[in-house]
């Protein structure tokens, strides 16, 4: 049997509900996120049951990072449920859940947030009640998703329009952080995204995940040789790393376009373990 890579659990369950009443679905995961050290992956769209169990058979993987909502959201998700959720995290798996929304105004994006900071801050925070939605009353996490990690996709954009990128992402913090708090997450190219300038606006993320295709797994490589993500930020199990962009995986007969994954921070749900990838902190 593959060991757990959960080093602690995190926030209790508490029942208020960010003012928003909210149904259960049938099939729940439990709130909360725990530390992992471990490696994992994710998909435009997300596997079949079947392929994600061959994905875990025998293999170096063990969460999940799947696309939950957003206007941007690339692939369409038939798999995605209550149930599947259920069932995959019964057969080992965490997940890292994402939301991709719109992007900065200086991109080509279909769907940008505005260029005007303040509008920008409430568009972030708009977009962070929708997928706290979505965790709860689509894919059922329990007691508010209260301490579940949730990371909002960020990528690449021109200089020219960070400040109303950082009020953006301040707006999807701040909201997330309220009452029952979710862990917010920013993914981004290390340099491209800027994610080093997340650091100091607001309100803070509580992790990073940075897209460097370097091929080295480890969480303390972030710095894009110099324009990523300082040693000194996120530094206490605050960190995921995309190290790999996509590249077709077989296991166990199944084959799956991947990008890989390491981590060293909050994946879902809450759990313990003891086992270290010492690929990945």
């Amino acid at each position: 049997m593959k060991p757990l890579f959960r080093l602690a659990s995190t926030l209790a369950a508490i029942p208020l509900l960010f003012g928003i009443a909210s149904s259960t679905p049938a099939y729940a995961l439990t709130n909360g996120s725990g530390i992992d050290q471990g490696k994992g992956f994710d998909t435009c769209q997300d596997p079949t049951a079947a392929q994600m169990q061959a994905f875990w058979t025998g293999t170096p993987y063990f969460w999940l990072g799947t696309y939950i909502g957003g206007s941007l959201m690339a692939c369409s998700q038939p798999n995605l449920s209550s149930s599947w959720v259920t069932t995959v995290n019964n057969q080992g798996w965490d997940f890292e859940f994402i939301w991709v929304g719109p992007e900065p105004p200086c991109t080509g994006y279909a769907s940008r947030f505005s260029s005007d900071p303040a509008t920008a801050y409430q568009q972030g925070r708009n977009e962070a009640v929708s997928a706290w939605n979505t965790l709860t009353n689509t894919l059922g996490i329990t007691n508010g998703a209260s301490g579940t990690a949730l990371v909002y996709d960020l990528e690449s954009s021109p200089s020219s329009c960070q400040s109303a990128t950082n009020s953006f992402i301040a707006g999807w913090d701040y909201q997330l952080q309220l009452t029952p708090a979710q862990k917010a997450g920013v993914y981004g190219a290390v340099c491209g995204s800027n994610l080093a300038a997340y650091a100091s606006i607001s309100s803070v993320p509580d992790f990073v995940w940075g897209a460097w295709w370097n091929g080295n797994p480890s969480t303390s490589n972030l710095d894009g040789g110099g324009c990523g993500v300082p040693n000194g930020s996120w530094g206490y199990h605050q960190r995921l790393k995309q190290y790999q962009g996509g590249h077709n995986e077989t296991w166990n007969g199944v084959t799956l376009n991947v990008d890989s994954d390491c981590a060293n921070g909050p994946t879902d749900p809450s759990g313990t373990g003891t086992y270290v990838d010492p690929a990945c902190p």
